[in-house]
């Protein structure tokens, strides 16, 4: 029987349990934000970030609007009202992210408003997922140490830069990244190849939904670029992450980057999906 989304409400704690479920449905395209979701349900901020559209037990959508807004499983009615939602209140967010159909739904309802502050528009970003295992030799992966953050932070700042576009050590001189790059190094989320002190190839699991674990920051050093390195440990990272977080392995990454799309595909990656992501 077909069922007329609800208004947007704040996720309540009685409610959170379903919202984590609805982001379960779906959990390589979610893993973002319902790791997101998952990190701050039955807090008091849960609400401040994550809205519910239908009803709170059996979801329409989803709705991630803190660092990031982005739509979680939402039905065209769902979007609709998402977008009403946000185009009556001030950005917040540094970005739109999510599957790309949902994004440009969502987008029509704020491009208006918002489009004039975009700075880049990306919007055909391959889902990746791994499959099988690849034969690789001895890369030199391993999960980055406590007490190596100095060696691992430069990298991080290196690949933030040359991804994003931006400045990570900008606005708070980069405590707040730091923190990050500390934190994910202390939970064994950073793997790296370090050769001399020097980081040549670093990634990390930047989130954990249900069986998925997500890729991100993947850098190679330049001066390693082009001789196989990016392959052969991303091929390595997939197993130790299967061994140490979740058995599916996955990652984004953009359209235009061809060399990166190579090794993905080299290291046993395949096309699940489409993301897109608008940077502000």
């Amino acid at each position: 029987m077909f069922r007329r989304a609800g208004r947007v409400r704040a996720v309540r704690s009685s409610g959170l349990d379903a919202a984590l479920a609805h982001a379960l449905t779906e959990p390589i395209t979610n893993a973002l934000a319902g790791a997101r979701l998952r990190e701050v349900g039955r807090t008091v901020s849960v609400g401040q970030e994550f809205s519910v559209a239908g009803d709170e037990n059996r979801p329409d959508g989803l709705l991630w609007h803190g660092v990031n807004l982005s739509p979680i499983s939402a039905t065209g009615l769902a979007l609709d009202e998402f977008g009403r939602y946000v185009a009556a209140r001030s950005r917040r967010c540094s970005s739109v992210v999510g599957e790309r159909a949902a994004v440009e739904k969502l987008w029509g309802s704020l491009s208006d408003q918002w489009g004039p502050a975009v700075r880049e528009y990306r919007w055909s970003q391959p889902l990746l997922v791994a499959e099988g295992d690849v034969a690789v030799g001895p890369s030199g992966l391993r999960a980055a140490l406590p007490g190596e953050e100095a060696a691992v932070f430069p990298a991080a700042v290196a690949m933030f830069r040359e991804e994003v576009g931006v400045d990570p050590l900008l606005g708070d001189g980069g405590r707040s990244y730091r923190a990050r790059v500390d934190g994910l190094i202390h939970y064994g989320r950073t793997y790296v190849v370090i050769e001399d002190g020097e980081v040549l190839f670093k990634a990390d699991v930047g989130a954990l939904f249900g069986p998925v674990a997500q890729i991100h920051g993947v850098w190679v050093r330049p001066d390693q670029r082009g001789r196989g390195l990016g392959r052969t440990a991303m091929a390595d990272l997939v197993r130790q992450v299967r061994r140490d977080h979740a058995p599916q392995v996955t990652l984004y990454v953009n359209d235009f980057n061809e060399p990166a799309r190579r090794a993905y595909a080299a290291a046993g990656f395949r096309q699940v999906g489409e993301l897109s992501t608008i940077l502000f």
